[in-house]
């Protein structure tokens, strides 16, 4: 009796971390790809078959917990040890019990080792006949790479199974469970946590369960109850439990593109010392360093280029140093790489030259490979004189020979000018040292305009400019009309606020028109006042959308243009002014999302939508984390209607194909009659695709 009284009395004055602990599989939060249905580790708990495995992952993700979870539910016996205390003599004493354990009842024995990398190689190789014998099953946890940290022939006999940091909304779930937990937790305390306080407790967790229920216990036992009997925990609380100041900054919305805007155009300005302070405005309040590592990486292909080619080596190195040792101690090999692009020369001939091949390659005939470069494997392709008259360079002086490499339809077409800084200087001494220039021939015409160019924004019907008003407002934009006769289906394509050149010509919605356009549907662009003018979507947003409302007016009213059949596409920040104004204009049959920028509470406003809709993110979590989005997607009603491109970031460079394939899959199959009700829409969309 006294035992129990004694076991209750340690149990309640445990820290919440260890109160809230599960002791089952239904009560733990993460790691669905180890303890999810059907996967490997749930497998091997529910058959009680445990094979020896390492448990590598980050502080706070469950490796403990894991390991307890076994010892309830399987029939063998739990021995657990910890590697900062322990040396060889608890060792052999734990194996000699499993030994006579197994002899005697012939129960087997579960090892678990706490830190196991703290071991060094005696210690370690003290354990390994035994688990090679099966004496006893080793589970190992340690926050190291056990590729370092653990000696190869017991990791050889070991599976390694790799836990992920918790998101943000799996540390929510356990706050919460914690905050409604009236035997373990703090449930009885009456505790009201403000959204402020829950999302700083999250960020400021660092991913580890352990610190944010810790937390979350001292901000609660240090808050008196008010008048009503209620613990309210604001962000002033949690920041005093945790002694770090909030900063401002929403990962997932205004502030996150922002700083990034910042970042990448101070870096183009060549100015390190502001690159320096944005960079570490949004790794101090707790941005994934990786996200802004691959925008250096895209910043040194972009922006540098040829003019300093070490740039990208300089950005794929610290992508691996943040890799390799984490945060924050990866935080100076961000910082070096951001002012190493910010100083290095600067050119985007290369960026230029790869947007007007990908450019003509849309719109040109991508004509067979000349004869004398194709390759010639078989008797048949030589006879059909494959790779005939080709001539080898090396057999050359220079190593150099003229021939032409592109197709007849494009000879003599430059797409690569060099520039005048770093590098280029000498690729351009180079190129013009050779016979002809160098490239494929002397250039035809003037070098590639830049992406967004309106000389070269549509290449299908034509363009009118337009303007409507809003209140008092002026709002210009350009209406584009395919070839013949009207009325045609049209769609109005609203933009992000300004941001990376974010106007009507912002290479998204410019590629959203052309695939229109070429479809034959009537695209509307135009520039709705910028979200720092008017609050914006993460304000109230209303200015945006009463000006996209009007923009869908303008084009309902066109003589040209087929009122029933109207749709909407909105891209970023204009999705998030796109959505609200299709749930409430009757008028905006067909609705198309690229990387939209939601909260939490309009991403659950998708399904409200009752009409056909495609929704297109990209894979860089910029916007809704990957696990968030095929939750969407799996609860819809049409999962078809949500879209993922791993490769793809927010700013879609490189991915404008792909999202020109979905608008004219979407909006170019329009069939005539799609109009009326809600319910007709989307019968008549099932159906059609």
């Amino acid at each position: 009796m006294f035992d129990k009284q004694s076991e209750e009395a340690h149990r309640r004055d445990a820290p919440l971390a260890a109160r809230m602990r599960p002791t089952g599989l239904d009560g733990f939060v993460g790691q669905e790809h180890l303890v999810g249905e059907g996967h490997v580790l749930r497998t091997g708990i529910e058959s009680g078959r445990i094979p020896s495995m390492i448990l590598w992952g980050p502080p706070g993700s469950g490796k403990t917990t894991i390991a307890l979870i076994i010892a309830n539910t399987t029939d063998s016996h739990f021995s657990a040890v910890s590697a900062v205390g322990a040396g060889v003599a608890d060792l052999r004493r734990l194996i000699q019990e499993a030994r006579d354990r197994r002899a005697m009842y012939g129960r087997q024995t579960i090892l678990f080792i706490d830190e196991i990398h703290r071991f060094n190689k005696a210690q370690q190789d003290a354990v390994l006949p035994y688990v090679e014998d099966g004496t006893v099953t080793l589970i190992g946890a340690t926050t190291e790479n056990p590729s370092f940290e653990v000696n190869a022939p017991l990791l050889s006999r070991s599976r390694v199974l790799t836990l992920k940091p918790l998101t943000d909304d799996e540390i929510r779930i356990i706050i919460a469970r914690a905050l409604a937990d009236t035997v373990d937790g703090l449930g009885e305390l009456d505790v009201v946590v403000d959204d402020e306080a829950m999302a700083h407790l999250a960020v400021t967790s660092g991913s580890d369960a352990r610190v944010a229920l810790n937390t979350l216990e001292l901000a609660v036992t240090s808050t008196p109850p008010d008048a009503e009997g209620k613990r309210r925990i604001t962000l002033p609380v949690v920041e005093e439990a945790v002694q770090h100041r909030a900063l401002r900054y929403d990962k997932a919305g205004e502030q996150h593109f922002d700083l990034i805007s910042a970042l990448h155009k101070s870096m183009r300005d060549s100015d390190p010392d502001a690159a320096l302070y944005w960079l570490a405005r949004m790794l101090e309040a707790g941005e994934e360093p990786l996200y802004v590592v691959r925008r250096l990486v895209r910043f040194a292909s972009e922006d540098i280029g040829m003019a300093d080619p070490q740039a990208l080596v300089v950005a794929i190195a610290a992508q691996q140093a943040v890799h390799f040792v984490g945060m924050p101690e990866g935080n100076l090999a961000v910082a070096e790489a951001a002012v190493y692009l910010a100083t290095a020369p600067k050119s985007n001939s290369l960026y230029r030259g790869y947007s007007e091949v990908a450019d003509e390659i849309k719109r040109g005939h991508n004509d067979a490979v000349p004869l004398h470069l194709r390759n010639a494997p078989t008797p048949l392709m030589k006879q059909l004189d494959y790779g005939k008259g080709y001539k080898y360079a090396h057999d050359y002086v220079e190593h150099f020979v003229e021939q032409q490499h592109l197709p007849d339809s494009l000879a003599g077409r430059r797409f690569y000018i060099p520039g005048d800084q770093g590098y280029e200087r000498d690729v351009t001494a180079r190129l013009a040292a050779l016979p002809g220039g160098g490239g494929s021939g002397p250039c035809d015409g003037p070098p590639a305009e830049p992406v967004g160019k309106e000389t070269d924004v549509m290449s299908h019907g034509h363009g009118e400019p337009v303007e409507f008003t809003v209140g008092e407002l002026p709002i210009e934009g350009e209406l584009h009309l395919p070839a013949g006769e009207g009325p045609f289906p049209g769609v109005a394509v609203c933009h992000p606020h300004p941001l990376y050149g974010g106007d009507m010509n912002n290479n998204v919605v410019v590629t959203i028109c052309r695939a229109l356009v070429a479809q034959g549907v009537a695209a509307l662009r135009c520039n709705v006042r910028g979200v720092g003018a008017s609050g914006g979507h993460y304000g109230d947003g209303q200015g945006e959308r009463d000006d996209t409302v009007a923009a869908v007016a303008c084009l309902s009213s066109r003589e040209d243009v087929d009122s029933s059949r109207i749709g909407l596409a909105g891209y970023s920040f204009g999705g998030g002014v796109a959505l609200p104004v299709a749930l409430g204009d009757e008028r905006v049959h067909r609705l198309m999302l690229v990387s939209p920028a939601l909260s939490d509470s309009s991403w659950s406003e998708l399904e409200k939508y009752p009409r056909p809709k495609l929704v297109v993110v990209g894979g860089a979590e910029s916007v809704v984390p990957s696990q968030r989005f095929e939750e969407l997607r799996t609860a819809a009603r049409r999962p078809g209607d949500y879209k993922l491109v791993p490769a793809a970031d927010h700013f879609w460079s490189g991915f404008e194909a792909e999202i020109a394939a979905d608008a004219e899959g979407f909006f170019g199959q329009w069939p005539p009659d799609e109009a009326g009700s809600p319910g007709n829409d989307i019968d008549q969309t099932v159906e059609a695709e």
